[in-house]
């Protein structure tokens, strides 16, 4: 029985594996895929290499996005924690110092219609 779990685990790692490693390959592949075409129909549609190059900069850098997503993700929160001493500008002064006005109908003009 315990034999039988371990080649278990064993077999959930392979796949676990192969899994990433698939993941991997077809995100590059098609996010090469994607900058590639992105490119070719930036163009062909204005036969300009300013544009093109600019097409290719912008789908490397969406790729660089993607595959750093995690990485992104993880700082987000870094940066949102207030600090020390900020926390009066995060906080606000309080409810005590907001400022109401309300304003009421003047008395000779009436109610306009």
């Amino acid at each position: 029985m315990h034999a039988d779990v371990m080649v278990l685990a064993g077999a959930v790692d392979d796949v676990d594996r192969l899994a990433q490693k698939v993941t991997t390959l077809l995100s590059g592949s098609v996010m090469l895929l994607m900058v590639v075409a992105a490119v070719v129909v930036t163009w062909a549609k204005s036969k300009s290499v300013v544009a093109a190059f600019v097409a290719a900069l912008g789908g490397a850098a969406l790729w660089f996005v993607v595959l750093n997503a995690p990485m992104f993700r993880d700082s987000v929160g870094d940066d949102l924690t207030p600090s020390s001493s900020s926390s009066s500008a995060v906080h606000g002064a309080g409810p005590e110092s907001a400022v109401v006005q309300s304003y009421a109908p003047s008395p000779d003009r009436g109610e306009q219609r």
